[in-house]
Parts: C-alpha cells; sequence; structure tokens
C-alpha cells in the first residue's frame, strides 16, 4: 500500500495530472483549416525596444480540443481520480476530506466536458443533465444511473476509437 506520504504524494500527482490534462486540452487544438502560423506572434526587434508597461500583448489562439480523442482523455483522468480516490478512501489512506476534495474535482471535470465528437457529444450531454439535476458538490457514483452515463460514455469513446482507461494506484 506504501506509507501515507507517499500515498498523499500519488493522490497529489493525479489530481495535479487531472488538472493539467484538462488545462492543456485546449492547447492541441487544431483549427483544421491548415493555416499557417502568425508571423505577428513573433517577437519583432522593434517590440523589444518598446517599454514592456506600454505593449500590449496579442491575444493568443488557445482555442479547446474538443475531439473524442481528448475528451476521452479527460473522462480517463476523471474515472481514474474516482477510482483512486474510493479506493484510497476505503483503504483508509485518504481522510474522508481528501476524498471530498478529489471526488469534487471529478464532478467539477464532468460537469466542463466539451466535444464535438457526434458520437461522445451525447453521451457527455446525458451526463451532463444528470449533474444539473442532481446538484452538489460531488457525484454520488454507487447509484447505477450515474454508472450507465459512465458506461454510456466508455461506449461512445470506443466507439469514436478512444478508448477510457482507468489507471489503478492501488493493486496489483
Amino acid at each position: 500500500m506504501g506509507n501515507h506520504r507517499t500515498v498523499r504524494t500519488s493522490v497529489v500527482a493525479v489530481t495535479v495530472a487531472l488538472l493539467a490534462t484538462t488545462a492543456l486540452a485546449g492547447c492541441s487544438a487544431d483549427d483544421g483549416a491548415g493555416a499557417a502560423p502568425s508571423t505577428s506572434r513573433t517577437p519583432s526587434a522593434a517590440a523589444a525596444a518598446v517599454d514592456p508597461e506600454q505593449a500590449t500583448p496579442e491575444p493568443m489562439d488557445m482555442d479547446q480540443d474538443d475531439s473524442a480523442a481528448a475528451t476521452c482523455g479527460q473522462v480517463s483522468a476523471l474515472e481514474t481520480v474516482a477510482h483512486n480516490a474510493r479506493d484510497g478512501l476505503s483503504r483508509g489512506a485518504l481522510t474522508q476530506a481528501q476524498f471530498d476534495a478529489l471526488a469534487a474535482s471529478v464532478r467539477f471535470g464532468f460537469e466542463h466536458l466539451v466535444t464535438s465528437d457526434v458520437k461522445v457529444s451525447p453521451a457527455v450531454d446525458w451526463a451532463q443533465r444528470y449533474l444539473e439535476e442532481h446538484p452538489g458538490p460531488t457525484i454520488d457514483d454507487t447509484t447505477a444511473d450515474w454508472d450507465l452515463r459512465v458506461r454510456t460514455i466508455r461506449t461512445a469513446c470506443t466507439e469514436s476509437g478512444s478508448n477510457i482507461v482507468v489507471s489503478a494506484q492501488y493493486g496489483g
């Protein structure tokens, strides 16, 4: 099982990985138009000579990657956190407060999933409607209703060529 310091570090690492995956999903977006990168984003000698306090940075293109691969990757991360939080709580490796914080981050992640994939989108929408109808800080993932929604997302992801994978921290 590992000592508490290792377990807490691992749980924190999984949470950070989840948040980084969610945040960085938008960084891998492709505009699909095949446009060449803008040369105006490259600093010039003239821009370097301008007073930094007077210069206004150009906005960056931060479109979110809403492909099936990106969305299903986020679901993998969310399900990994949920699984390890439940298992860690049952093993005594996490306190109830730690579990609640992880569970709240999982709910937040599911509430903010975005996809344009025609197979994954209806499943995600259905899960998000369930969350709207069942407000709270966490998801009761022990219910058959929520389990069915996650299995529906999993099936849609598989049909779109992106499997959901959960990495278990405990066990073999």
